[in-house]
C-alpha cells in the first residue's frame, strides 16, 4: 500500500468519460517544458528584473534537480514541501519535483511553524524547500525545528550556495545534479501536488492533483484568454497559492514569458507593470486596489497590457473599471477558480464592461455550473443560491478527511463551492456572497475556528468569535469579538502576543478587537455571527 492509496479517486466510468471527451490525455507538464526546450531552447521562459532564463536552461536545471532529489533517496509519490516566493528557484523546484514523480506541497510565505507542522504531517512530507534566512523569517531554522515534529521529514533544502548546518544547498543541487533522463517518470494518473485549502489544524483539507488534470487545465484554459507563445505574462499571486501556480502552468504550456514578481508590494507591482511590459496580467483585487489607491498607476505607460485578469476573491466593479481606465489598449476581466476546482470560468474577453467587471464569466469547456437552494433544489436563471460545479477539474475529495468530503458534495456528486451566486441567461456567473464562514483576506481564505480556539485558551476569555469586516483593499479583514471573565482585561496587544505565542502567522491575526458584555447565541448556545457582523456595519 502506498501513501496515497486512501486518497479519493474518480470512478472508472468518470475517468473514461473525461478521456473519451478529450479532456484528459497522456500529457504532463514536464512534457510541455521539454517540448519548448527542444523546439525553442533560447526562448525566454522566466524573467526577473536582472536576468532571463531560457526554456533550455529552465529544463536542464529542473532535470538536474530531479536527478539530485532521486540521489537523496526520494522516490515517486514522496511529498516535498515548498515555501518560496515567485523566483526562478521556485519554478525549477516545481518542475524538478514533478519530473521525478514527487508530490509538491505548497506552503504560503507568511506561514510559520505553527501553520506548517499539521500540513507537513498530513502529507507525510519527506523533504522541504525554503529560502535562505530573511530579516523577518529564518526559514532554515524553522524547517530544522519541524524535523523534530514531522516524523517523516528527512531533508531541508535551502536556496543558497552555503546552506546552514543540517540542511542542503538547493543551489548546488540544481547546478551539480545529473543530466540523465528520468528512468521511471510519473504516469498521468499519478499525483503531482497537494494543495491545502481552508480547514482546521486538526483536520487539514488537502487537495490532491494528478498530472493529467493539471496539464489538461492549462491546455483547455489557455485559449479562453487567447494566450500564445508571444505573450509576456505577469503573475502577481504567489505560486504557493493555486491561482498563481495554475497561471505558471499556462506559461509552461503556451511557451510564453513568465514575468516574475517575487513578493507583492504596490511599488513592486507597479514597477513590473511599467518596466516589465507584460501583455497579460493575473491579479487579485487587492493587488489592483492597493496600487490604484497609492497613485502608482496614474500617468504611467501601461500600453503593453492587453488583458488584466482578476481572481482570488470577488472584484468590486469600481476597482475593475478604475484599472481599465488606465489601460489605453487593455481590458479588465475576471476568472473563477478554487483549489478544489482549478480554473473553470472566464469572462468573455470581447464582452462589455457590464459583464467583465461584474461577473466571473462562463464555464470553460468540460465544466458545468448550477445554483442550488439550501434545500437542494436546482434554481433557475437569476435565482441566488449556492454555486455547485462538476467536470474534469473538480477534485475527487480531500485527503484523509471524511467529514469534509461528506459536506463538500451534493447527493448527486456536484461540488458545493460554498459561494452564493446567480447565473444569467448567457451563463455568466455572478458571485454574491458566501455560504461558509470563511474570511477572504486578499484572496487567502482564513478559517476562524483555529483562531477562536486559541483565544478561548486565554485565561481572561470566556467566548470568542471571529467575523469578517469589509475592507476596500483586502476585500475582508477579521474582527475578534470576545467576552471576558469578570474583572479580567484583554487588549489588542495582548491578543496579538497570545496568537504569536500559539504559532499563528500575522496574516491570520484579527485587525480589530471588540469586547462585549454578552455574546448573541441561539438556544443551543451557538454564536450568531450574523448579529456580530451587523454590529460592525
Amino acid at each position: 500500500m502506498t501513501r496515497f492509496d486512501s486518497a479519493p479517486r474518480h470512478a472508472a466510468e468518470t475517468i473514461q468519460r473525461f478521456e473519451q471527451a478529450g479532456y484528459w490525455n497522456d500529457e504532463i507538464l514536464p512534457d510541455y517544458l521539454r517540448g519548448w526546450a527542444e523546439r525553442a531552447p533560447d526562448r525566454v521562459a522566466l524573467r526577473t528584473p536582472d536576468r532571463d532564463i531560457s526554456f533550455g536552461e529552465f529544463h536542464a536545471a529542473s532535470l538536474r534537480l530531479a536527478n539530485a532529489l532521486l540521489g537523496l533517496g526520494l522516490k515517486k509519490g514522496d511529498v516535498v514541501g515548498i515555501q518560496m516566493p515567485n523566483v526562478p528557484e521556485y519554478m525549477i523546484s516545481y518542475m524538478g519535483v514533478t519530473m521525478m514523480g514527487g508530490v509538491l506541497a505548497t506552503m504560503h510565505m507568511p506561514y510559520r511553524g505553527g501553520e506548517m507542522e499539521p500540513l507537513l504531517n498530513h502529507g507525510k512530507a519527506k523533504a522541504v524547500i525554503c529560502t535562505a534566512a530573511l530579516p523577518n523569517h529564518d526559514a532554515p531554522a524553522t524547517m530544522l525545528d519541524l524535523k523534530s515534529k514531522v516524523a517523516t521529514l528527512e531533508h531541508v533544502l535551502v536556496a543558497s550556495d552555503e546552506a546552514p548546518q543540517g540542511t542542503l544547498s538547493l543551489t548546488r543541487m540544481i547546478a551539480e545534479g545529473g543530466a540523465t533522463e528520468i528512468a521511471d517518470p510519473p504516469k498521468v494518473e499519478d499525483y503531482c501536488t497537494i494543495c491545502f485549502t481552508s480547514g482546521t489544524s486538526a483536520a487539514p483539507k488537502g487537495v490532491m492533483r494528478s498530472y493529467q488534470t493539471f496539464a489538461a487545465n492549462a491546455r483547455i484554459f489557455s485559449p479562453e484568454i487567447d494566450l500564445t507563445q508571444d505573450d509576456v505574462v505577469m503573475v502577481a499571486p504567489p505560486f504557493t497559492h493555486v491561482f498563481g501556480l495554475l497561471c505558471a502552468n499556462l506559461c509552461i504550456y503556451t511557451g510564453c514569458v513568465n514575468l516574475l514578481i517575487p513578493l507583492f508590494t504596490p511599488d513592486a507591482y507597479a514597477e513590473r507593470l511599467i518596466n516589465g511590459r507584460p501583455s497579460v496580467v493575473f491579479s487579485a483585487p487587492a493587488h489592483v486596489a492597493a496600487s490604484i489607491k497609492a497613485g502608482l498607476l496614474d500617468d504611467v505607460d501601461l500600453s503593453s497590457i492587453r488583458d488584466v485578469i482578476i481572481a482570488g476573491s470577488v472584484c468590486p466593479p469600481d476597482v475593475a473599471a478604475a484599472l481599465e481606465e488606465r489601460l489605453p489598449k487593455g481590458r479588465a476581466g475576471q476568472l473563477f477558480g478554487m483549489t478544489e476546482v482549478l480554473l473553470v470560468m472566464q469572462t468573455p474577453l470581447n464582452a462589455g464592461p457590464e459583464v467583465r467587471h461584474t461577473s466571473t464569466g462562463r464555464c470553460t469547456n468540460g465544466i458545468e455550473a448550477r445554483i442550488s437552494s439550501a434545500e437542494g433544489d436546482i434554481l433557475g436563471v437569476g435565482k441566488e443560491g449556492e454555486l455547485e460545479m462538476t467536470g474534469y477539474t473538480i477534485m475527487e475529495g480531500y485527503l484523509d478527511n471524511d467529514d469534509a468530503n461528506a459536506q463538500a458534495f451534493s447527493a448527486d456528486g456536484w461540488f458545493k463551492t460554498g459561494d452564493l451566486a446567480t447565473i444569467d441567461a448567457d451563463g455568466n456567473v455572478v458571485i454574491t456572497g458566501r455560504v461558509k464562514d470563511l474570511i477572504n483576506r486578499g484572496g487567502i481564505k482564513i478559517n476562524p475556528t483555529d483562531i477562536e480556539n486559541a483565544v478561548m485558551a486565554h485565561d481572561a476569555v470566556t467566548q470568542a468569535a471571529v467575523v469578517p469586516m469589509p475592507d476596500d483593499v483586502m476585500g475582508e479583514k477579521a474582527c475578534l469579538f470576545v467576552t471576558l471573565k469578570e474583572g479580567s482585561g484583554f487588549g489588542f496587544d495582548e491578543m496579538t502576543e497570545h496568537l504569536a505565542a500559539h504559532g499563528f502567522a500575522k496574516m491570520k491575526w484579527p485587525e480589530r478587537l471588540e469586547i462585549i458584555d454578552d455574546m448573541p447565541v441561539t438556544p443551543t448556545r451557538k454564536i450568531i455571527k450574523g448579529e456580530l457582523i451587523a454590529r460592525l456595519q
